[in-house]
């Protein structure tokens, strides 16, 4: 929880604390992404509405052990593609939600030809967790409820994608935050 007027949940109303696991993202013919999805509510009273913040901490990346490097590139903060959706809930007053540039598609449902990372970043409209390394405003939107209770809120669908390539056997893992705030 975040204060009074504001709450950040998971879809089943308990603390935001979720793990994304690619699991193995052995390389093959692959020329689309493997895509993974969380799900999380918002809550806010405010007059002047929310906005969402999100930030990436550096990726941490742990060498496998005993496993023989066959050349393949370090997997990196860009060859993550961040994208999210918005619905409103029944119960949630009328209004709008805007999701900022770069972050309004389905990195899962991007093609990959050549079998390497397709992302090209936020300003081209496909957002990767290297457009996070800074805070920034990933969705904002008008007053969601009087009130906080199940049927006030908007609901977000976070995915993530990459495409299995040659990358450096390792295991790696990202924190983002999620910071929600009054609108203005």
């Amino acid at each position: 929880m975040l204060g009074q007027n504001r709450m950040i949940t998971n879809a089943a109303n308990g603390t935001l604390a979720n793990v994304v696991s690619f699991g193995s993202l052995a390389p093959g013919a692959n020329t689309t992404a493997v895509p993974l999805q969380t799900q999380f509510r918002l809550w806010s009273r405010n007059r002047c509405g929310y906005h969402l913040d999100a930030q990436c901490s550096a990726l941490t990346v742990t060498p496998n052990p005993g496993v023989t490097d066959q050349g393949g590139s370090r997997i990196a903060l860009s060859d993550v593609g961040i994208g999210i959706a918005v619905a409103r809930g029944s119960g949630a007053m009328p209004g709008t939600d805007s999701i900022q540039t770069g972050f309004n598609y389905n990195p899962g449902s991007v093609a990959a030809p050549g079998g390497v990372t397709p992302y090209t970043g936020r300003a081209s409209g496909q957002a990767t967790l290297a457009d996070l390394t800074l805070s920034r405003t990933i969705l904002s939107g008008s007053q969601i409820g009087t009130a906080t209770d199940d049927s006030r809120y908007v609901a977000v669908t976070m995915t993530l994608g990459v495409v299995p390539q040659y990358f450096t056997p390792s295991t790696f893992s990202a924190l983002i935050t999620l910071t929600i705030a009054n609108g203005l």
